[in-house]
């Protein structure tokens, strides 16, 4: 795996996830210190708001507003208030009280009115509070006038000392950040990893399938362990199945290749013997002759009928269907080809019979079935060595008719059973290419019953011989068909 390359993703992955962890750590951050930075301020406000109100309180008792003043900075020294100034003035602008280290100046040195304490004189019928510059300090100076409107009491905060300790963050604060931050960052770093390392291991698979350089082994083939993995694991799965697929496909084709045209040669062949040697032979007498043509029109025959059921085959293979269906009536099926066996001597010296009750309607085409029908009676007669042939109707079953093909010959070794259905299969007891045949009657039997809808398996009955169960679906389930 290319280290360099899982590195470069690596990064391109760990920067962008840090910067926006560290972006919402510090959005989210700001936010709580600008709130919590806000809520300390509004509390000081509260409090300058207070000594106002005490104050005006304290000249509405007739209290003396000195004493007033010299009460509350006495209780204010080494408080969060300690930097406080409190100044009084009657309504003509002159002090009336204050404490003297700190005096709130109304007026600047030409005796006008300090513009900014000006606008909080206009506006202190009630409680103000204002951030405002103040002999080169930033200050929050907060205003009321009496109901009298007689006095007006200043109360200033400079934003010094005590004030600043007050409203700055606890020190912790930016130490959770900080771990916060790192813990995050290491999050990505390992996560970014976790995700190339995995991409890569994707990466490497895809050129190794364009490149044909695939191990023998696939399970050899590393994914990490999380949820990425078992996707990886999976598409390789797949491709492990689809592998395996096209090779048992590629097989099939082979063998089928090989069986067709070994299928093929043999009537080719005796044609072709028979026609050089009548040609070769001028003066072969007619009768002679005659049968040699017989022979080579047999093989002809059974030529054009092993291309027909190869075509039929392959169609139903390629497929998977049977083309146009409809609803057939069973037992009229049944009762014709009990005719057509018995009027062509179909089935030699068995005997057939049929058992299928009146209104069985299946859904298929009637002329592959029937087809599949006799390719069993066709099968039954020229191997199984027996006297009669049964067609039952066995009843219903998840929507499907139930039928029962059976004969009462020898049937077959046990080992043979699952492979009757096999394309050119033959067993090779009884059932040999002497007794004529293409080896592929039961597997169109087989392809053509499943491209209906059904199933079809096959036993040996203890009595003997063979049975093949198979089921068609009812009319009720043609829609599924279609």
């Amino acid at each position: 795996m290319a280290s360099g390359h899982i590195m470069r993703l690596h990064w391109r992955i760990f920067f962008p996830l840090v910067g926006m962890l560290w972006l919402i750590i510090g959005i989210t951050i700001t936010y709580f210190v600008m709130h919590e930075r806000q809520r300390l301020k509004e509390n000081l406000e509260n409090r300058l708001i207070n000594v106002n109100n005490t104050i005006i309180d304290a000249y509405e008792r007739g209290v003396d507003m000195q004493k007033t003043v010299d009460f509350i900075m006495l209780f204010t020294v080494n408080t969060t208030l300690d930097p406080l100034r409190i100044t009084v003035y009657d309504e003509k602008g002159d002090m009336i009280a204050d404490n003297p280290a700190a005096t709130i100046l109304l007026r600047d040195s030409t005796g006008g009115l300090n513009p900014d304490l000006a606008k909080l004189w206009d506006s202190s019928g009630n409680a103000t509070v204002r951030d405002m510059a103040y002999n080169n300090k930033m200050s929050m100076i907060s205003s009321k006038m009496s109901d009298d409107g007689r006095i007006h009491s200043f109360t200033a905060l400079p934003y010094e000392g005590e004030v600043l300790d007050f409203l700055s963050m606890d020190p912790m604060v930016w130490i959770v950040v900080i771990v916060l931050g790192v813990v995050s960052s290491a999050i990505a770093y390992f996560g970014a990893h976790a995700i190339s390392r995995n991409v890569y291991a994707l990466k490497d698979f895809a050129q190794a399938i364009a490149g044909d350089r695939m191990p023998d082994n696939l399970d050899d083939w590393q994914f990490s362990q999380d949820e990425l993995g078992d996707v990886s694991r999976n598409l390789l799965a797949l491709y492990r199945d689809k592998i395996h697929a096209e090779q048992e496909k590629m097989l099939h084709e082979r063998q089928v290749g090989v069986s067709v045209s070994h299928e093929l040669n043999t009537p080719v062949g005796i044609i072709k013997g028979y026609i050089d040697t009548i040609l070769n032979d001028p003066e072969m007498p007619d009768e002679v002759r005659h049968r040699f043509l017989v022979r080579v029109q047999q093989n002809a025959d059974r030529l054009v009928g092993l291309v027909g059921d190869i075509g039929t085959v392959m169609r139903l293979q390629d497929n998977g269907r049977v083309g146009s269906v409809e609803p057939v009536d069973f037992r009229h099926l049944a009762a014709r080809l009990a005719e057509d066996i018995e009027q062509g001597h179909i089935a030699g010296k068995m005997k057939f019979e049929y058992d299928v009750p009146e209104g069985c309607v299946i859904i298929g085409n009637e002329s592959l079935l029937a087809n599949a029908l006799l390719h069993l009676v066709h099968n039954s007669a020229k191997h199984s060595g027996g006297t009669k042939i049964t067609l039952k109707w066995l009843g219903e079953e998840d929507g499907s008719h139930m039928f029962s093909f059976a004969d009462d010959g020898k049937g077959v070794d046990e080992q043979h059973l699952e492979r009757l259905f096999d394309l050119f299969y033959r067993v090779d007891s009884g059932r040999s290419r002497k007794n004529g045949g293409s080896g592929l009657g039961l597997t169109l039997v087989h392809r053509i019953i499943k491209a209906m809808g059904g199933e079809i398996s096959v036993e040996n009955l203890a009595t003997g011989g063979l049975n093949y169960v198979f089921t068609l679906p009812r009319r009720n389930d043609s829609e599924a068909l279609k």
